[in-house]
């Protein structure tokens, strides 16, 4: 076996974290002890953060991924027991002293932040990996053309434009009514967990149930559509015959196509009259397709262009959602 050469142990021993975080901890101690309040909180906040980067250093030498992902879940619970235990109130021990007591309650901030931001980030890329691979196994919609017509079939979720906005209102009034009710039912707890942690729990136990409920009841209303557009022409139809929508191209105010952005769905908008929004995210699909709405093909924009309907210029435009408006004149 090669011996190692001191240089390149002592270089390895210096930019270990481990080291650092005993030195910070250490020296925020003494710093608390001399009533150097700032600079012990800094010192603190370093040997936090170091004694995280040198617990996930460890994680990194793990090779079963299933067991890294699995220690790293543990550690972060038992960082969020370790904040919970710290932000309670009452005594400590007798046998800590007051200076470790402070160093501790500085340190286990950016410890728990950094544990908890890694394993967001580690299982957001896990999720999107794997969502990734699934998204280039699924067969996504597509236009037909038939002469001057294109037609797009898709299953849909159905909803007058004023239905939808309504809906977005009461969910949105029902999240803020459940903030503020949890701030002023439970005040101490609250001001104790902070505006990150509340919409967390919130999210989870209010959030998440009301989701199933409308995925629910959006995946009862769904229907296959077929929408057919052309220079003079809009029209939407179920496979059953029943149409949602007939009118001239110029009886459009404005037609929306969200191709990726959630919720994906299509609106239309006429000059008189409701207008239509069709859901595509939310709506019950065969197995193996996507729930995305294909982009309006170069041909069929240019058609509707020519027909009033111009590109609106703007930010979600370029988030993949594409707006045609009429313009006045």
């Amino acid at each position: 076996m090669t011996p190692t050469p001191a240089g390149s142990l002592a270089r390895r021993v210096l930019w270990h974290p481990f080291p650092w975080a005993v030195v910070c901890f250490a020296g925020a101690v003494a710093l608390f002890g001399l009533a150097q309040e700032f600079w012990g909180f800094l010192l603190s906040l370093v040997a936090g953060w170091a004694l995280a980067q040198t617990l996930l250093h460890a994680l990194a030498f793990v090779r079963t991924r299933a067991v890294s992902v699995a220690a790293h879940l543990a550690l972060g619970i038992a960082a969020g027991f370790a904040v919970f235990l710290i932000v309670q109130p009452g005594d400590w021990p007798v046998a800590v002293p007051l200076t470790v007591r402070s160093t501790v309650s500085f340190a286990i901030a950016p410890f728990a932040g950094w544990i908890w931001l890694s394993l967001v980030g580690r299982v957001t890329a896990a999720v999107q990996t794997t969502s990734d691979k699934r998204a280039a196994q699924l067969i996504e919609p597509a236009w037909e053309r038939c002469g001057s017509e294109w037609t797009l079939r898709l299953p849909v979720v159905p909803l007058r434009r004023s239905t939808y906005l309504a809906v977005g209102a009461v969910l949105g009034v029902l999240a803020a009514g459940a903030i503020t009710t949890f701030v002023l039912v439970f005040a101490d707890l609250a001001q104790r967990m902070g505006p990150m942690a509340i919409l967390l729990v919130l999210g989870w136990a209010v959030g998440f149930p009301v989701y199933l409920v409308v995925g629910a009841l959006a995946r009862a209303r769904t229907t296959t559509v077929e929408l057919c557009l052309s220079a003079e022409r809009v029209r939407v139809r179920t496979l059953d015959g029943v149409t949602l929508m007939d009118a001239g191209t110029d009886g459009i105010r404005s037609l929306t196509v969200s191709s990726r952005n959630p919720p994906t769905r299509i609106v239309m908008r006429p000059v008189e009259g409701p207008g239509l929004v069709l859901l595509v995210g939310m709506a019950r699909r065969p197995r193996g397709t996507a729930p995305t709405v294909p982009e309006i093909p170069r041909r069929l924009r240019h058609a509707l262009e020519g027909a009033g309907l111009t590109v609106s210029a703007g930010k979600r435009a370029r988030a993949g959602e594409t707006t045609l408006e009429r313009t006045p004149g």
